[in-house]
């Protein structure tokens, strides 16, 4: 124990007696420490009980509600259905816009048929960024009140527009709803619901205990109607939940999180779908972890901390890598020197808590004990989807100089 207090003293630092080996596992103890230090906090702050400060609204503004989809047409048509037929908030106080891209001519034409706006984009491939700025493209900036974003299978409970309108007549202009997994049938979706609901706890509600603006999530979300769409021109990338933080928290505006609009979404159920997931997961986190690097020092000197936060959030690994590395070391340092072990499994014993505060009670962590066993299959493909990724993009970067070289 005394080893794990010593490396925060300076004077032991400077001990000539410390080996290449110590000093480099106090580096990485610390590296590590830090992000699950993080994670902890916020996990303890999610724990307190949440109560929807919002009284009820005396008027009923209006939303346009816009659904995404991508060549899944027969999903958002029964998503849309689904919507007309449990919302009860007024009729004739919300339009439905759908941003279409690739749907069969067959469910356009039941589209067409539909009560709602649909919005083709004009390239055949695009993000959902370009999608949803080409919806924007046809309102004027002050023809609703607010504009609330689902993917196309999203369902959510009937008193939604209800609980954003409270919320938007008290002051908030962005809102992320609780998004939870619909389908809990293979051990695959039941893990990712579990992290889905992990990240709801301590980036979300854990962010807003403190202070600090909610994650964004893609989907469930509200948004002044006049801001977004001054906004929506300006958003880059293919990451439409960070290119809309960053926007954001550029502008100061706080991100509000409301637990009980509970927002359902399909789950990948297979490896082969995880995995698929995943890699464009670990591309948008690369590239949001060097923007994060380049423009946190700047949003430091500013004292601007909402800002500040998120993008400490954008540099952390993801907890399936922390969980894999931080056991490889604890391993790796039993069998190297073990006397320098211990204060990683206490590292490990860490990030059990904190998971485990995080984790909700219900039917998710009832399925979650009889999946857990999937839980290294998932740890050990991020670790290689990683890799992967790293040797992926250098052999891509060797083939094109090759065909470069040949074309001279």
């Amino acid at each position: 124990m005394n080893e794990i207090f010593s490396i925060f003293n300076p004077d032991w630092w400077m001990d000539e007696n410390n080996n290449a080996l110590q000093m480099g596992d106090a580096i990485l103890f610390l590296i590590f420490l830090l992000p699950i230090a993080y994670l902890f906090i916020y996990s303890l702050a999610s724990l307190r009980k949440y109560k929807n400060p919002y009284p009820h609204a005396n008027i009923q503004h209006r939303f346009l509600v816009v659904f995404t989809v991508l060549r899944d047409g027969k999903e958002v048509i029964s998503s849309i259905n689904t919507f007309l037929d449990t919302q009860n908030y007024p009729r004739e106080k919300y339009d439905i816009a759908v941003a279409a891209t690739q749907l069969p001519e067959e469910d356009l034409i039941t589209l067409l048929q539909m009560p709602v706006n649909i919005v083709v984009p004009d390239k055949e491939s695009c993000t959902k960024v370009y999608a949803i700025q080409q919806v924007m493209e046809r309102y004027s900036p002050h023809e609703y009140d607010m504009v609330v974003i689902f993917n196309s299978d999203n369902r959510v409970v009937p008193n939604a527009l209800d609980l954003f309108n409270n919320a938007y007549y008290s002051g908030c202009d962005s809102i992320q709803a609780h998004r939870m997994a619909e389908n809990l049938n293979t051990s695959i979706a039941v893990l990712t619901a579990a992290s889905e609901e992990i990240n709801n706890h301590i980036f979300r509600q854990g962010q807003v205990t403190l202070g600090f603006s909610s994650a964004l999530i893609g989907s469930g979300m509200a948004f002044d109607f006049a801001m977004f769409h001054e906004i929506a021109p300006t958003l880059k990338g293919s990451d439409f939940s960070k290119a809309m933080e960053v926007a954001l928290l550029e502008q100061n505006i706080y991100t509000e999180y409301l637990e009980e609009i509970v927002c359902y979404s399909k789950k990948k159920d297979n490896a082969y779908g995880y995995n698929e997931e995943r890699q464009r997961w670990i591309a948008s986190q690369y590239s949001s972890t060097f923007l994060a690097l380049k423009r946190l020092p700047l949003a430091f000197l500013q004292g601007r901390w909402d800002y500040c936060n998120k993008l400490v959030q954008w540099i952390m690994p993801s907890r399936l890598l922390l969980i894999g590395l931080t056991v490889l070391i604890a391993i790796g340092m039993t069998f190297l020197d073990w006397t320098l072990c211990f204060k990683w499994y206490i590292l490990l014993l860490a990030i059990g808590v904190t998971f485990l505060m995080a984790m909700p009670e219900g039917e998710i962590a009832r399925h979650f004990r009889k999946a857990v066993w999937a839980m290294p299959i998932l740890i050990f493909s991020s670790i290689f989807s990683h890799i992967g990724r790293f040797f992926g993009k250098k052999k891509k970067k060797i083939t094109s100089i090759s065909n470069h070289e040949n074309s001279d």
